[in-house]
């Protein structure tokens, strides 16, 4: 199965005690359970719509579109094997990211880090990053919780009671929180309503608005003071890329603004992420992605696709190739640790991951992040990732490798 390069949510789960199976039933028995293992982790694939990358032993790697789907399906893998009778613990990790395909597989920092959640959590349990917290838990509010409060070694998952744990130290966010407000501007009635019914029927969600033109757009933005916009660049009166730019430099504002197309063109990805948009969607995205969008940018995050800053590369960046072992002018200002943080930065990695690689505390590296983004005066790391390529800090490269998730 070709995959297709996208935005994904990435489940790992895998029956910790396979190897002690085999020992104990023999290799015909034990290949009849392990069979009949990964069956049921099917069945509950199917009926959430993911989609299954690769099989290992007791084990899949999945890719969703949605990470609320994800984590449901997690949840009814943990119910549907609670009272497996032969000693295979269900062990889960999910994280959302950008996936790169690779002949009949997918390669990236999400399928590594919920391979690595998966490795680390305990039995029953389903381990999802802080990046999933964020998109799903306003679905399914009742399932996530922190790591520290429910951590049992050996829990076993029941489908109404199944701990799904996120291992960073943030709050969940509280019950009752206020619903994320959203203005829709559009030139197209139906997309308009389209979109309207996709997010009300959200409890989390609350649109405040539509505006048919890019400079109502602006003068509803000020007057209301959404949380997101979703804009199309397309529009009459002030294109929405001009309309985007007005917004996101106007210091009164704290909106976040997801461009809308129906074409994936690259000097228009190229113009959003420069002006500080917080993300950009096509049109005809699942519904489970829009969503998924709003709740990150409203959560203050970037929608860092690696597709799309490798498009820019190709584009864009391909002349800004300083001589090997200097530093760009235009990033003289930094020092060198930022310098590294940028580059990792650029790579798509997370505070965490780039605490990881740099063996540094995750408060350090945030440190670096917001220093960095003063020094340079940007917005947020997606304006981060442009200056990184643009300056030729991180170089391009003609065709991605594929990262081995064992490694």
């Amino acid at each position: 199965m070709r995959v297709d390069e996208t935005f994904v949510t990435i489940l790992v789960a895998e029956g910790a005690g396979a190897a002690s199976l085999f020992e104990r039933a023999g290799d015909e028995a034990a290949d009849a359970v392990r069979r009949e293992y990964v069956a049921t982790l099917r069945r509950a694939v199917s009926a959430h719509g993911g989609r299954e990358v690769r099989s290992s032993g007791a084990g899949l790697t999945v890719a969703f579109t949605g990470a609320a789907s994800a984590v449901l399906c997690a949840v009814e893998m943990q119910g549907s094997l609670a009272q497996d009778a032969h000693g295979l613990d269900l062990r889960i990790g999910v994280d959302a990211g950008e996936a790169q395909p690779g002949d009949d597989d997918l390669y990236g920092t999400a399928v590594i880090v919920a391979g690595g959640l998966c490795a680390a959590a305990g039995d029953g349990e389903i381990l999802v990053s802080e990046a999933v917290r964020h998109i799903a838990a306003p679905r399914v509010p009742n399932t996530i919780q922190p790591a520290g409060a429910v951590r049992v070694p050996g829990l076993k998952g029941a489908l109404g009671a199944a701990r799904v744990l996120w291992g960073d130290a943030a709050p969940a966010a509280p019950a009752g929180a206020r619903p994320i407000s959203v203005l829709i501007a559009d030139d197209q009635q139906l997309v308009r309503t389209g979109f309207r019914v996709i997010l009300e029927e959200e409890g989390d969600i609350r649109v405040v608005g539509e505006a048919a033109d890019g400079r109502a757009a602006v003068a509803m933005t000020r007057a209301r003071r959404p949380d997101v916009v979703l804009m199309d660049i397309r529009m009459p009166e002030l294109d929405g890329l001009r309309a985007a730019e007005e917004i996101i430099s106007d210091g009164d504002l704290t909106t976040a603004v997801v461009m809308l197309t129906t074409f994936d063109v690259g000097h228009y990805v190229y113009e959003a992420l420069r002006i500080g948009a917080s993300g950009f969607l096509l049109k005809d995205a699942p519904a489970a992605r829009l969503l998924d969008a709003v709740r990150v940018a409203a959560a203050g995050d970037a929608l860092i696709a690696p597709s799309i800053t490798r498009r820019l590369i190709e584009q864009f960046a391909r002349a800004a190739q300083p001589r090997p072992g200097t530093v760009p002018a235009a990033l003289s200002e930094l020092t060198a640790r930022e310098l590294d943080v940028l580059r990792l930065v650029a790579r798509g990695l997370s505070n965490a991951e780039i605490a990881r690689e740099l063996v540094l505390g995750e408060n350090t590296v945030k440190s670096h992040v917001a220093h960095l983004l003063a020094k340079l005066n940007l917005r947020d790391r997606v304006q981060a990732v442009v200056v990184a390529y643009e300056t030729g800090l991180v170089a391009p490269e003609l065709a991605p490798t594929p990262v081995d998730p064992a490694s």
